[in-house]
């Protein structure tokens, strides 16, 4: 009976080590297959990061120009391992709150470079209203990546 026991105690450890396992493999697996992939030690692909306009040197006012870049503008989004592909047709609009009229600032046919930046000067138009306005740069092909900055128009 003893040895019957001590044989039932191993099957049922065994058990219990085999079950730990599977759940502790279980969980790397929905870890892995949840997170983008690493990009310089970071948690999340960069092509799958939240794209940001940055402005340089603009003049935000009616016949003015507005100076911007963004960067990681890709056609897709490549967490799980895919080559990263340029955004291309890639629009950059300015909607004037005030007015709701629509501006189309000028087109750049595709990111560039190993961060696959979206940069560019584009004039603002004559009858641009004063006031809020939002500056988007939109890619045409691909998810459509995309990025919004509202900004202000001064006065000209």
């Amino acid at each position: 009976m003893r040895e019957t026991a001590s044989v039932g105690t191993r099957a049922g450890t065994a058990r219990a080590r085999a079950r730990a396992l599977a759940g502790a493999f279980s969980l790397l697996l929905v870890a892995t297959a949840a997170g983008c992939s690493s990009v310089d030690g970071g948690g999340a692909a960069a092509s799958c990061a939240v794209k940001e306009i940055v402005l340089g040197d603009s003049d935000l006012r009616p016949g003015g120009h507005v100076q911007l870049s963004v960067d990681w503008m890709t056609a897709r989004c490549e967490d799980t391992g895919g080559t990263n592909q340029a955004a291309e047709d890639v629009d950059v609009t300015l909607t004037s709150t005030a007015g709701a009229q629509r501006y189309l600032l000028g087109t750049v046919e595709a990111a560039s470079g190993s961060r696959f930046t979206v940069e560019g000067t584009f004039d603002l138009p004559d009858d641009l209203a004063p006031g809020g306005a939002v500056l988007v740069v939109r890619s045409g092909t691909g998810e459509q990546t995309g990025a919004e900055l509202p900004i202000e128009v001064a006065a000209g």
